[in-house]
């Protein structure tokens, strides 16, 4: 796709004029950005590009308040997630139901999330820090250090390890399939969400949040300065989001074992 767009476009870099660029669409503008930022460096005139992309104002992000606003305003609220969730997991086996709470309370991506089980049933020795209780996602870059997408560690308890251990080692796709299959609405993304905003609501810094989450800023005060306590107060919000999840399934299922008894 890249060579593609290079071909194309390639002329810009040669007569200067980006005008065109500005009527494509926001995706379609960036993938070209980038076609001609790689080709501009193998032919040597990345200079060039620089001062066309700064005369024709591209930026490499179209994102406003204005998005940003909307996206917390008119998106799911964290009651609506966890009715999902709790919902869901009423629905399905206990292993597969653990996949679900296991990525709620890691904030990992639902495929970090299912390789993190995955590790912690075959690997848990080296994949868990026994010192400082935290998984070392961090060791397995394949999985967890991507392009894009990291994730470095996450906060853990006994509670948190069982339930991994009790959970289907299922792929993401496999888990997707599953859900598909019981006619069960694929939101797997809200456990991430969950995670992120629970902690927030219950005074995690969003720097520790960011942490957990493979978000890293590259400025001096993080670099240089904040040092925090990691577990202390995240592991009793990350405990009490997990029986905020677990309750509601737990007596739903009771209650419906007991009608099943009377009748």
């Amino acid at each position: 796709m890249h060579n593609c767009y290079a071909r194309k476009y390639s002329h810009i870099l040669t007569d200067g004029n980006a005008q065109e660029l500005l009527t494509l669409s926001d995706q379609k503008r960036l993938l070209v950005m980038k076609a001609l930022a790689s080709l501009s460096k193998f032919m040597g005139c990345y200079d060039t590009w620089e001062s066309i992309k700064k005369r024709y104002q591209l930026k490499w992000s179209y994102d406003d308040g204005l998005t940003f606003f909307n996206a917390i305003t008119n998106g799911n609220n964290l009651d609506s997630m966890l009715g999902w969730l709790k919902d869901t997991v009423s629905k399905l086996p206990k292993s597969d139901a653990n996949i679900l709470i296991y990525c709620t309370v890691t904030g990992l991506r639902p495929a970090e999330a299912c390789h993190s089980i995955e590790l912690i049933h075959t690997d848990l020795d080296n994949y868990l820090n026994k010192n400082s209780t935290m998984l070392e996602h961090y060791k397995y870059p394949q999985q967890f250090i991507r392009k894009t997408k990291h994730a470095y560690v996450s906060i853990v308890n006994d509670s948190i390890i069982d339930l991994a251990k009790n959970a289907s080692p299922r792929s993401y796709n496999s888990t997707r399939m599953f859900l598909r299959k019981n006619d069960i609405e694929m939101h797997m993304a809200y456990c991430r969400k969950i995670f992120a905003t629970y902690l927030r609501n219950n005074g995690i810094q969003s720097e520790i949040i960011d942490l957990l989450q493979g978000r890293i800023s590259k400025s001096i005060f993080l670099k240089y300065y904040y040092k925090p306590e990691l577990r202390k107060d995240t592991i009793l919000v990350i405990e009490k989001l997990m029986t905020a999840i677990s309750i509601l399934p737990t007596f739903t299922l009771e209650a419906k074992a007991m009608s099943k008894e009377e009748t």
